[in-house]
């Protein structure tokens, strides 16, 4: 993984930058750079109140101004990887040449709150975001 972890604002939640790369075997992407290579901007957004006063949590993770534009991103909890409840949108180019992506992860409130109060607590029990090459 490229790029450093930097916290994110609200609920002691990390967000590391994903990395970047090329898909060989099924679904072959070769990318030829028309320009250097950007490491990505990523943001991690909380549920709502709102949202966990209805039991729910959507975490948004916000992947903006990499290039090449082949990206997938990996949501872990406690070590383990979270297959289910996760949607993440193609890269899509934005007017700088660049790309972003959205990937969403959808919990119930009450494993928001316990992943919460555990992060808060312990280094070794964070939810993180980022992505790996696969």
């Amino acid at each position: 993984m490229g790029g450093l972890e930097r916290p994110c604002p609200q609920e002691g939640f990390l967000c590391q930058p994903v990395s970047l790369c090329a898909v060989f075997g099924s679904g072959t992407t070769l990318t030829v750079l028309g320009q250097p290579k950007s490491p990505p901007s990523v943001t991690l957004f909380p549920p709502s109140t709102e949202e966990l006063s209805a039991n729910k949590a959507t975490l948004v993770c916000l992947i903006s101004d990499f290039y090449p534009g082949s990206v997938t991103v990996v949501w872990k909890a406690d070590g383990s990887t979270i297959t289910h409840s996760v949607e993440t949108t193609r890269a899509s180019k934005q007017s700088n040449s660049k790309y972003a992506a959205s990937s969403y992860l959808s919990l119930t409130g009450s494993d928001w709150k316990s992943k919460a109060v555990t992060a808060a607590r312990s280094r070794t029990r964070e939810l993180r975001v980022w992505a790996e090459c696969s």
